[in-house]
Protein backbone atom coordinates (compact mmCIF):
# COMPACT_ATOMS: atom_id res chain seq x y z
CA UNK A 1 0.00 0.00 0.00
CA UNK A 2 0.97 3.55 -0.76
CA UNK A 3 2.86 5.24 1.99
CA UNK A 4 1.42 8.03 3.61
CA UNK A 5 4.26 10.99 3.95
CA UNK A 6 5.23 12.64 7.61
CA UNK A 7 4.07 16.17 4.93
CA UNK A 8 0.98 18.12 5.78
CA UNK A 9 -2.09 16.45 4.25
CA UNK A 10 -3.06 19.43 2.64
CA UNK A 11 -1.10 21.06 0.21
CA UNK A 12 -0.57 25.04 -0.74
CA UNK A 13 -2.65 25.43 -3.47
CA UNK A 14 -5.54 25.10 -1.31
CA UNK A 15 -7.00 21.67 -2.04
CA UNK A 16 -7.84 18.75 0.45
CA UNK A 17 -7.51 21.27 3.30
CA UNK A 18 -10.32 19.29 5.01
CA UNK A 19 -8.75 16.11 5.56
CA UNK A 20 -7.39 16.97 9.17
CA UNK A 21 -11.07 18.13 10.28
CA UNK A 22 -11.90 14.71 8.98
CA UNK A 23 -9.73 13.04 11.15
CA UNK A 24 -10.29 14.36 14.00
CA UNK A 25 -14.25 14.49 13.87
CA UNK A 26 -13.09 10.60 13.30
CA UNK A 27 -11.64 10.12 16.44
CA UNK A 28 -14.28 12.28 18.31
CA UNK A 29 -17.20 10.29 16.75
CA UNK A 30 -15.28 7.24 18.50
CA UNK A 31 -16.57 8.90 22.01
CA UNK A 32 -20.34 9.42 20.75
CA UNK A 33 -21.91 5.95 20.83
CA UNK A 34 -24.16 6.62 23.98
CA UNK A 35 -24.56 10.67 22.79
CA UNK A 36 -26.72 9.96 19.25
CA UNK A 37 -29.71 12.74 20.30
CA UNK A 38 -26.77 15.04 20.80
CA UNK A 39 -25.12 14.22 17.41
CA UNK A 40 -28.37 15.21 15.94
CA UNK A 41 -28.82 18.32 17.88
CA UNK A 42 -24.91 19.69 16.93
CA UNK A 43 -26.25 18.58 13.00
CA UNK A 44 -28.98 21.13 13.55
CA UNK A 45 -26.65 23.51 15.54
CA UNK A 46 -24.82 23.76 12.11
CA UNK A 47 -27.56 24.43 10.12
CA UNK A 48 -28.66 21.25 8.67
CA UNK A 49 -32.44 20.06 8.69
CA UNK A 50 -33.95 16.66 7.52
CA UNK A 51 -34.37 15.01 10.71
CA UNK A 52 -37.53 12.65 9.74
CA UNK A 53 -37.72 8.91 10.38
CA UNK A 54 -40.50 8.11 8.31
CA UNK A 55 -44.36 8.40 9.52
CA UNK A 56 -46.27 5.73 11.77
CA UNK A 57 -50.00 5.93 12.07
CA UNK A 58 -50.11 9.18 9.08
CA UNK A 59 -47.35 11.08 12.17
CA UNK A 60 -43.83 11.82 11.26
CA UNK A 61 -41.19 10.43 13.82
CA UNK A 62 -38.88 12.67 14.56
CA UNK A 63 -34.82 10.95 14.33
CA UNK A 64 -33.45 9.89 17.42
CA UNK A 65 -30.62 7.52 16.70
CA UNK A 66 -27.69 8.45 14.60
CA UNK A 67 -24.56 6.17 13.48
CA UNK A 68 -21.16 7.99 12.89
CA UNK A 69 -21.62 7.12 9.22
CA UNK A 70 -25.18 9.14 8.31
CA UNK A 71 -23.29 11.68 10.42
CA UNK A 72 -20.85 12.09 8.11
CA UNK A 73 -23.52 11.83 5.29
CA UNK A 74 -25.80 14.90 6.64
CA UNK A 75 -22.41 16.78 6.11
CA UNK A 76 -22.51 16.13 2.58
CA UNK A 77 -25.76 16.20 1.44
CA UNK A 78 -25.36 19.54 -0.35
CA UNK A 79 -24.79 20.78 -3.59
CA UNK A 80 -22.97 23.61 -3.17
CA UNK A 81 -19.39 22.71 -1.82
CA UNK A 82 -19.55 26.56 -0.10
CA UNK A 83 -22.46 25.33 2.03
CA UNK A 84 -20.58 21.91 2.98
CA UNK A 85 -17.73 24.28 3.31
CA UNK A 86 -19.53 26.39 5.74
CA UNK A 87 -20.86 23.37 7.90
CA UNK A 88 -17.40 22.06 8.54
CA UNK A 89 -16.35 25.56 9.64
CA UNK A 90 -19.31 25.81 12.16
CA UNK A 91 -18.42 22.29 13.21
CA UNK A 92 -14.93 22.78 14.33
CA UNK A 93 -15.69 26.18 16.19
CA UNK A 94 -18.31 24.35 17.67
CA UNK A 95 -16.14 21.36 19.25
CA UNK A 96 -13.16 23.65 19.28
CA UNK A 97 -11.22 20.92 17.00
CA UNK A 98 -7.65 21.43 16.90
CA UNK A 99 -6.68 21.51 13.39
CA UNK A 100 -6.30 24.15 11.02
CA UNK A 101 -9.22 25.33 9.41
CA UNK A 102 -10.71 23.77 6.09
CA UNK A 103 -10.73 25.81 2.95
CA UNK A 104 -12.71 23.65 0.49
CA UNK A 105 -13.69 20.10 0.33
CA UNK A 106 -12.26 18.95 -2.93
CA UNK A 107 -12.51 14.94 -3.84
CA UNK A 108 -15.28 15.09 -1.38
CA UNK A 109 -18.26 12.83 -2.75
CA UNK A 110 -21.51 13.97 -2.27
CA UNK A 111 -24.62 11.80 -0.95
CA UNK A 112 -27.83 12.53 -2.40
CA UNK A 113 -30.04 14.58 -0.28
CA UNK A 114 -32.55 11.50 0.32
CA UNK A 115 -30.47 8.75 0.61
CA UNK A 116 -28.33 10.42 3.82
CA UNK A 117 -29.39 7.37 5.83
CA UNK A 118 -27.20 4.83 6.00
CA UNK A 119 -30.57 2.54 7.94
CA UNK A 120 -34.42 2.49 6.38
CA UNK A 121 -36.68 4.27 8.48
CA UNK A 122 -37.74 3.25 12.05
CA UNK A 123 -40.84 1.19 11.18
CA UNK A 124 -38.78 -0.91 8.42
CA UNK A 125 -35.22 -1.07 10.25
CA UNK A 126 -34.39 -3.91 12.09
CA UNK A 127 -33.26 -3.34 16.01
CA UNK A 128 -29.26 -4.04 15.61
CA UNK A 129 -28.91 -2.18 12.02
CA UNK A 130 -27.62 1.35 14.15
CA UNK A 131 -25.30 -0.98 16.17
CA UNK A 132 -24.03 -2.52 13.85
CA UNK A 133 -23.02 0.70 11.92
CA UNK A 134 -21.33 1.67 15.32
CA UNK A 135 -19.73 -1.46 15.64
CA UNK A 136 -18.34 -1.36 12.34
CA UNK A 137 -16.85 2.07 12.89
CA UNK A 138 -15.46 1.39 15.88
CA UNK A 139 -13.76 -1.87 14.50
CA UNK A 140 -12.11 0.54 11.67
CA UNK A 141 -10.77 2.66 13.80
CA UNK A 142 -9.21 -0.07 15.54
CA UNK A 143 -7.92 -1.50 11.92
CA UNK A 144 -9.39 -4.94 12.98
CA UNK A 145 -12.90 -5.39 11.11
CA UNK A 146 -14.90 -8.59 10.92
CA UNK A 147 -15.95 -9.87 7.70
CA UNK A 148 -18.98 -10.98 8.83
CA UNK A 149 -19.97 -7.49 10.64
CA UNK A 150 -18.98 -6.19 7.29
CA UNK A 151 -21.55 -8.34 5.71
CA UNK A 152 -23.96 -7.34 7.87
CA UNK A 153 -23.61 -3.56 7.50
CA UNK A 154 -23.58 -4.45 3.72
CA UNK A 155 -27.15 -6.44 3.97
CA UNK A 156 -28.63 -3.14 5.84
CA UNK A 157 -31.69 -2.35 2.85
CA UNK A 158 -30.41 1.19 2.83
CA UNK A 159 -26.52 0.96 2.75
CA UNK A 160 -25.05 -0.58 -0.75
CA UNK A 161 -21.68 -0.99 -1.77
CA UNK A 162 -21.00 2.21 -3.46
CA UNK A 163 -22.55 4.16 -0.65
CA UNK A 164 -20.72 2.08 2.09
CA UNK A 165 -17.58 2.78 0.33
CA UNK A 166 -18.36 6.54 0.42
CA UNK A 167 -18.66 6.53 4.10
CA UNK A 168 -15.84 4.52 4.68
CA UNK A 169 -13.88 6.71 2.82
CA UNK A 170 -15.91 9.93 5.01
CA UNK A 171 -14.40 7.85 8.07
CA UNK A 172 -9.81 7.33 7.17
CA UNK A 173 -9.71 9.00 3.61
CA UNK A 174 -6.05 7.57 3.64
CA UNK A 175 -6.98 4.29 3.13
CA UNK A 176 -10.31 4.04 1.77
CA UNK A 177 -11.20 4.42 -2.06
CA UNK A 178 -14.89 6.13 -2.35
CA UNK A 179 -16.74 4.18 -5.52
CA UNK A 180 -19.06 6.59 -6.51
CA UNK A 181 -20.35 6.93 -10.08
CA UNK A 182 -17.91 9.56 -10.71
CA UNK A 183 -14.60 7.51 -9.23
CA UNK A 184 -15.99 4.27 -10.73
CA UNK A 185 -15.84 5.94 -14.56
CA UNK A 186 -12.60 7.19 -13.83
CA UNK A 187 -11.66 3.80 -12.65
CA UNK A 188 -12.57 1.66 -15.76
CA UNK A 189 -11.27 3.87 -17.54
CA UNK A 190 -8.11 3.47 -16.31
CA UNK A 191 -8.55 -0.31 -16.80
CA UNK A 192 -8.87 -0.96 -12.65
CA UNK A 193 -11.59 -2.66 -11.26
CA UNK A 194 -14.39 -1.03 -9.09
CA UNK A 195 -16.40 -3.83 -7.71
CA UNK A 196 -16.08 -5.80 -4.47
CA UNK A 197 -17.79 -8.15 -2.50
CA UNK A 198 -16.09 -8.44 0.69
CA UNK A 199 -14.14 -6.35 3.27
CA UNK A 200 -11.15 -8.18 2.24
CA UNK A 201 -11.66 -7.62 -1.47
CA UNK A 202 -12.63 -3.95 -0.91
CA UNK A 203 -8.84 -3.23 0.84
CA UNK A 204 -7.18 -4.78 -1.78
CA UNK A 205 -8.78 -3.34 -4.23
CA UNK A 206 -8.08 -0.03 -2.26
CA UNK A 207 -4.89 -0.63 -2.01
CA UNK A 208 -4.52 -1.73 -5.84
CA UNK A 209 -5.72 1.43 -7.16
CA UNK A 210 -3.48 3.57 -4.82
CA UNK A 211 -0.51 1.53 -5.95
CA UNK A 212 -1.75 1.76 -9.71
CA UNK A 213 -2.55 5.02 -9.74
CA UNK A 214 -0.06 6.38 -7.28
CA UNK A 215 -2.33 8.57 -5.75
CA UNK A 216 -3.66 9.23 -2.63
CA UNK A 217 -7.91 7.92 -2.54
CA UNK A 218 -8.47 11.91 -2.33
CA UNK A 219 -6.64 12.81 -4.74
CA UNK A 220 -8.51 9.51 -7.19
CA UNK A 221 -11.61 10.93 -5.93
CA UNK A 222 -10.45 14.50 -6.80
CA UNK A 223 -9.23 13.85 -10.14
CA UNK A 224 -12.57 11.52 -10.82
CA UNK A 225 -14.71 14.42 -10.11
CA UNK A 226 -12.45 17.22 -12.16
CA UNK A 227 -10.97 15.67 -14.96
CA UNK A 228 -11.58 16.85 -18.25
CA UNK A 229 -13.51 14.10 -20.86
CA UNK A 230 -12.00 15.72 -23.56
CA UNK A 231 -8.67 14.53 -25.17
CA UNK A 232 -6.91 16.61 -27.39
CA UNK A 233 -4.61 13.11 -28.13
CA UNK A 234 -7.85 11.53 -29.14
CA UNK A 235 -8.62 13.90 -32.21
CA UNK A 236 -10.24 12.30 -35.04
CA UNK A 237 -9.19 12.96 -38.29
CA UNK A 238 -11.10 10.73 -40.40
CA UNK A 239 -13.66 7.48 -39.92
CA UNK A 240 -10.45 4.69 -39.29
CA UNK A 241 -9.06 6.91 -37.24
CA UNK A 242 -12.39 7.11 -34.98
CA UNK A 243 -13.14 3.50 -35.13
CA UNK A 244 -9.08 3.27 -33.74
CA UNK A 245 -10.12 5.31 -31.07
CA UNK A 246 -12.98 2.99 -30.49
CA UNK A 247 -11.87 -0.24 -30.42
CA UNK A 248 -10.47 -0.49 -27.23
CA UNK A 249 -13.29 0.41 -25.51
CA UNK A 250 -15.85 -0.97 -23.92
CA UNK A 251 -18.41 -2.06 -26.20
CA UNK A 252 -22.19 -2.49 -25.84
CA UNK A 253 -23.68 -5.17 -23.19
CA UNK A 254 -26.33 -5.96 -21.55
CA UNK A 255 -25.53 -4.03 -18.87
CA UNK A 256 -24.22 -0.92 -20.19
CA UNK A 257 -25.42 0.55 -23.31
CA UNK A 258 -23.41 3.08 -25.56
CA UNK A 259 -24.61 6.20 -27.07
CA UNK A 260 -22.77 9.12 -29.33
CA UNK A 261 -23.46 12.47 -29.91
CA UNK A 262 -22.14 15.04 -32.12
CA UNK A 263 -21.75 18.85 -31.75
CA UNK A 264 -20.08 20.99 -34.45
CA UNK A 265 -18.38 23.42 -32.36
CA UNK A 266 -16.55 22.02 -29.37
CA UNK A 267 -17.31 25.28 -26.85
CA UNK A 268 -20.67 24.17 -27.09
CA UNK A 269 -21.91 22.97 -23.52
CA UNK A 270 -23.99 19.53 -23.11
CA UNK A 271 -27.46 21.30 -22.21
CA UNK A 272 -30.10 20.91 -24.04
CA UNK A 273 -31.22 23.90 -26.35
CA UNK A 274 -34.29 25.22 -23.72
CA UNK A 275 -31.05 25.90 -20.99
CA UNK A 276 -29.05 27.69 -24.21
CA UNK A 277 -30.76 31.19 -23.45
CA UNK A 278 -32.36 32.51 -20.56
CA UNK A 279 -35.37 33.92 -22.44
CA UNK A 280 -35.94 30.09 -23.57
CA UNK A 281 -36.19 28.92 -20.08
CA UNK A 282 -38.01 31.55 -18.49
CA UNK A 283 -40.82 31.15 -21.58
CA UNK A 284 -40.56 27.02 -21.36
CA UNK A 285 -44.31 26.37 -20.63
CA UNK A 286 -45.61 29.51 -23.17
CA UNK A 287 -43.04 28.41 -26.01
CA UNK A 288 -44.91 24.42 -25.20
CA UNK A 289 -48.14 25.71 -25.16
CA UNK A 290 -47.58 28.02 -28.45
CA UNK A 291 -46.62 25.73 -30.96
CA UNK A 292 -49.09 23.08 -30.61
CA UNK A 293 -51.96 25.87 -30.22
CA UNK A 294 -50.86 27.01 -33.56
CA UNK A 295 -49.99 23.79 -35.36
CA UNK A 296 -52.69 21.84 -33.53
CA UNK A 297 -52.65 19.03 -36.36
CA UNK A 298 -49.45 18.51 -36.20
CA UNK A 299 -49.91 16.80 -32.87
CA UNK A 300 -52.90 14.99 -33.06
CA UNK A 301 -50.95 11.80 -32.92
CA UNK A 302 -48.82 12.46 -29.62
CA UNK A 303 -50.65 10.92 -26.73
CA UNK A 304 -47.76 12.17 -24.61
CA UNK A 305 -45.54 14.95 -23.65
CA UNK A 306 -42.63 13.12 -23.98
CA UNK A 307 -43.67 12.39 -27.75
CA UNK A 308 -44.76 16.39 -28.26
CA UNK A 309 -41.26 17.03 -27.19
CA UNK A 310 -39.91 14.81 -29.50
CA UNK A 311 -42.37 16.49 -31.99
CA UNK A 312 -40.72 19.70 -31.24
CA UNK A 313 -37.22 18.68 -31.50
CA UNK A 314 -37.73 17.09 -34.72
CA UNK A 315 -39.50 21.02 -35.66
CA UNK A 316 -36.20 22.60 -34.04
CA UNK A 317 -38.30 23.96 -31.15
CA UNK A 318 -36.26 24.49 -27.37
CA UNK A 319 -36.80 21.60 -25.51
CA UNK A 320 -35.23 19.92 -22.26
CA UNK A 321 -34.35 16.71 -24.72
CA UNK A 322 -30.82 16.16 -26.13
CA UNK A 323 -29.98 14.11 -29.18
CA UNK A 324 -27.80 10.92 -28.82
CA UNK A 325 -27.83 8.14 -31.02
CA UNK A 326 -26.67 4.38 -30.98
CA UNK A 327 -24.68 4.71 -34.31
CA UNK A 328 -20.81 6.83 -33.92
CA UNK A 329 -21.15 7.82 -37.64
CA UNK A 330 -24.27 9.05 -37.14
CA UNK A 331 -22.75 11.17 -34.33
CA UNK A 332 -19.34 12.13 -36.22
CA UNK A 333 -21.98 13.60 -39.01
CA UNK A 334 -22.89 16.11 -36.88
CA UNK A 335 -19.82 16.86 -35.72
CA UNK A 336 -18.56 17.33 -38.73
CA UNK A 337 -21.39 20.11 -40.07
CA UNK A 338 -20.17 23.71 -41.06
CA UNK A 339 -20.11 25.71 -38.48
CA UNK A 340 -18.76 28.63 -39.96
CA UNK A 341 -19.57 30.91 -42.75
CA UNK A 342 -16.23 30.77 -44.46
CA UNK A 343 -14.02 28.60 -44.42
CA UNK A 344 -11.31 30.46 -42.24
CA UNK A 345 -14.34 31.05 -39.52
CA UNK A 346 -14.75 27.11 -39.38
CA UNK A 347 -14.38 25.92 -35.80
CA UNK A 348 -13.40 22.19 -34.40
CA UNK A 349 -16.17 19.91 -33.41
CA UNK A 350 -16.99 17.25 -30.61
CA UNK A 351 -18.06 13.61 -30.62
CA UNK A 352 -19.00 12.09 -27.46
CA UNK A 353 -19.33 8.60 -25.85
CA UNK A 354 -21.31 8.06 -23.32
CA UNK A 355 -21.57 4.78 -21.41
CA UNK A 356 -25.33 3.98 -19.87
CA UNK A 357 -26.01 1.80 -17.09
CA UNK A 358 -29.19 -0.65 -18.95
CA UNK A 359 -30.81 0.39 -15.19
CA UNK A 360 -30.52 4.16 -15.89
CA UNK A 361 -32.48 3.28 -19.45
CA UNK A 362 -35.90 4.30 -19.63
CA UNK A 363 -38.71 4.01 -22.82
CA UNK A 364 -40.66 6.87 -23.84
CA UNK A 365 -44.29 5.09 -21.96
CA UNK A 366 -42.02 5.39 -18.79
CA UNK A 367 -43.89 7.23 -15.36
CA UNK A 368 -40.58 8.65 -14.46
CA UNK A 369 -40.26 10.13 -18.02
CA UNK A 370 -43.99 11.44 -17.76
CA UNK A 371 -42.50 13.72 -14.45
CA UNK A 372 -40.28 14.86 -16.04
CA UNK A 373 -41.77 15.93 -19.38
CA UNK A 374 -44.36 17.59 -17.66
CA UNK A 375 -41.58 19.56 -16.26
CA UNK A 376 -41.78 21.57 -19.18
CA UNK A 377 -45.32 22.79 -19.04
CA UNK A 378 -44.56 24.71 -15.32
CA UNK A 379 -44.13 28.13 -14.77
CA UNK A 380 -40.20 28.91 -14.61
CA UNK A 381 -40.39 29.27 -11.08
CA UNK A 382 -41.31 25.99 -10.49
CA UNK A 383 -39.22 24.66 -8.18
CA UNK A 384 -38.39 21.96 -5.53
CA UNK A 385 -35.37 23.78 -3.26
CA UNK A 386 -37.36 23.65 -0.23
CA UNK A 387 -38.81 20.24 -0.54
CA UNK A 388 -36.12 18.29 -1.32
CA UNK A 389 -36.18 16.61 2.52
CA UNK A 390 -39.75 16.16 2.84
CA UNK A 391 -41.41 12.70 3.36
CA UNK A 392 -42.86 11.42 0.31
CA UNK A 393 -46.33 11.94 1.85
CA UNK A 394 -45.28 15.56 2.14
CA UNK A 395 -43.64 16.40 -0.69
CA UNK A 396 -46.81 15.05 -3.13
CA UNK A 397 -49.39 17.01 -0.95
CA UNK A 398 -47.23 20.28 -1.80
CA UNK A 399 -49.00 23.05 -4.20
CA UNK A 400 -45.66 22.79 -6.36
CA UNK A 401 -46.15 18.63 -7.20
CA UNK A 402 -50.26 18.84 -7.42
CA UNK A 403 -49.77 20.92 -10.06
CA UNK A 404 -47.16 18.66 -11.85
CA UNK A 405 -49.56 15.94 -10.66
CA UNK A 406 -52.41 17.50 -12.92
CA UNK A 407 -50.05 17.96 -15.53
CA UNK A 408 -49.38 14.26 -15.67
CA UNK A 409 -52.57 12.76 -14.58
CA UNK A 410 -53.77 14.72 -18.10
CA UNK A 411 -52.10 12.02 -20.04
CA UNK A 412 -52.11 9.14 -17.78
CA UNK A 413 -55.81 9.25 -15.75
CA UNK A 414 -54.05 5.85 -13.93
CA UNK A 415 -51.14 7.62 -12.73
CA UNK A 416 -50.76 7.24 -9.28
CA UNK A 417 -50.59 10.54 -7.11
CA UNK A 418 -46.66 9.94 -5.69
CA UNK A 419 -43.80 11.56 -7.56
CA UNK A 420 -40.27 10.42 -6.44
CA UNK A 421 -38.19 13.53 -5.65
CA UNK A 422 -35.59 12.62 -7.14
CA UNK A 423 -36.68 11.68 -10.56
CA UNK A 424 -37.34 15.53 -10.65
CA UNK A 425 -33.62 16.30 -10.56
CA UNK A 426 -31.99 13.79 -12.93
CA UNK A 427 -31.25 13.32 -16.30
CA UNK A 428 -33.15 10.12 -18.22
CA UNK A 429 -31.54 8.47 -20.87
CA UNK A 430 -35.18 7.77 -22.77
CA UNK A 431 -35.02 5.61 -26.06
CA UNK A 432 -38.40 6.79 -27.82
CA UNK A 433 -41.10 4.85 -30.22
CA UNK A 434 -39.69 4.58 -33.52
CA UNK A 435 -42.43 6.18 -36.06
CA UNK A 436 -40.88 8.74 -36.82
CA UNK A 437 -38.05 8.22 -40.28
CA UNK A 438 -35.60 10.82 -38.95
CA UNK A 439 -35.24 8.97 -35.78
CA UNK A 440 -34.74 5.32 -37.17
CA UNK A 441 -32.35 6.80 -40.16
CA UNK A 442 -30.48 8.57 -37.23
CA UNK A 443 -30.89 5.45 -34.60
CA UNK A 444 -31.80 7.77 -32.41
CA UNK A 445 -32.27 8.58 -28.59
CA UNK A 446 -32.92 11.64 -26.18
CA UNK A 447 -31.06 12.67 -22.83
CA UNK A 448 -34.44 14.07 -20.92
CA UNK A 449 -33.32 16.78 -18.32
CA UNK A 450 -35.26 17.10 -15.10
CA UNK A 451 -34.17 20.08 -13.37
CA UNK A 452 -31.18 20.75 -10.19
CA UNK A 453 -33.88 22.26 -7.45
CA UNK A 454 -35.13 25.53 -9.62
CA UNK A 455 -36.50 25.10 -13.39
CA UNK A 456 -33.80 27.66 -14.06
CA UNK A 457 -31.01 25.33 -13.47
CA UNK A 458 -30.83 21.88 -15.59
CA UNK A 459 -29.87 18.65 -13.84
CA UNK A 460 -26.54 17.26 -13.96
CA UNK A 461 -25.50 14.77 -16.67
CA UNK A 462 -24.40 11.90 -14.11
CA UNK A 463 -23.61 9.64 -17.18
CA UNK A 464 -19.86 8.81 -17.68
CA UNK A 465 -18.37 9.99 -20.95
CA UNK A 466 -15.75 10.61 -23.54
CA UNK A 467 -14.80 13.59 -25.80
CA UNK A 468 -12.82 13.82 -29.24
CA UNK A 469 -12.09 16.30 -30.70
CA UNK A 470 -12.86 16.78 -34.82
CA UNK A 471 -10.26 19.60 -35.77
CA UNK A 472 -12.42 21.84 -38.44
CA UNK A 473 -9.21 21.32 -41.00
CA UNK A 474 -10.54 17.66 -41.20
CA UNK A 475 -14.20 18.30 -41.45
CA UNK A 476 -15.26 18.05 -45.37
CA UNK A 477 -12.80 15.09 -46.06
CA UNK A 478 -14.70 13.55 -43.06
CA UNK A 479 -18.09 14.41 -44.46
CA UNK A 480 -17.49 13.14 -47.97
CA UNK A 481 -16.05 9.71 -46.20
CA UNK A 482 -19.44 9.60 -44.51
CA UNK A 483 -21.22 10.15 -47.66
CA UNK A 484 -19.29 7.58 -49.56
CA UNK A 485 -20.93 5.38 -46.95
CA UNK A 486 -24.50 6.21 -47.42
CA UNK A 487 -24.64 9.01 -44.81
CA UNK A 488 -25.72 12.18 -45.35
CA UNK A 489 -28.03 14.95 -45.35
CA UNK A 490 -30.83 13.50 -47.64
CA UNK A 491 -30.52 10.02 -45.60
CA UNK A 492 -30.54 11.18 -42.14
CA UNK A 493 -33.20 14.24 -42.70
CA UNK A 494 -35.48 11.79 -45.30
CA UNK A 495 -37.81 14.87 -45.56
CA UNK A 496 -37.99 16.14 -49.13
CA UNK A 497 -37.00 19.77 -48.69
CA UNK A 498 -33.66 18.24 -46.91
CA UNK A 499 -33.22 15.66 -49.33
CA UNK A 500 -33.47 18.66 -51.97
CA UNK A 501 -30.66 20.51 -50.39
CA UNK A 502 -28.75 17.88 -50.12
CA UNK A 503 -28.34 17.37 -54.11
CA UNK A 504 -28.35 21.30 -54.56
CA UNK A 505 -25.05 21.09 -52.53
CA UNK A 506 -23.84 18.37 -54.55
CA UNK A 507 -23.36 20.09 -57.64
CA UNK A 508 -22.06 23.56 -56.28
CA UNK A 509 -18.76 24.27 -57.77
Amino acid sequence: MRIISNQPLYIMDKKFTWIPLYKKLSDWLLEQRGCQADLINLLKDVGISGFRDGLERGKEITLEEIDPFTFFSYLNKFHSDHRRLEVLKELRRILNLRCPEPEDVSGLPTIHPMKVHLFPHKIRRNIEDIDVLWDLFEQLKEGNVDESLFQKALEIKSVGKGKLSIVLFYANPEQYVPLDSHTTSYLRDNKLNYTYDSYATYVALSEEIINRLDKHPWEVSYEAYNRSPENESSSISSIRTLFERLENELEDTANVHIFYRGQSNKKYDLVPSIYREDFLIENENRIFRDIIAQSPSDFKGCATTFEKLVKMQHYSVPTRLLDITTNPLVALYFACEPNGKTEDEEVDGKLFRFEVSASDIKYFDSDAVSVVSNIAKRPVDFSIEDLRELDRVDFNNEDEIQYLLHEIKAEKPHFQNVIDSKDIEKVFCVKPMFDNPRIIRQSGAFFLYGINGEKRMPAKLAFGYKVYIINKAHKQKIRKQLEALGIDKSTLFPEVEHIAEHIKDKYKA
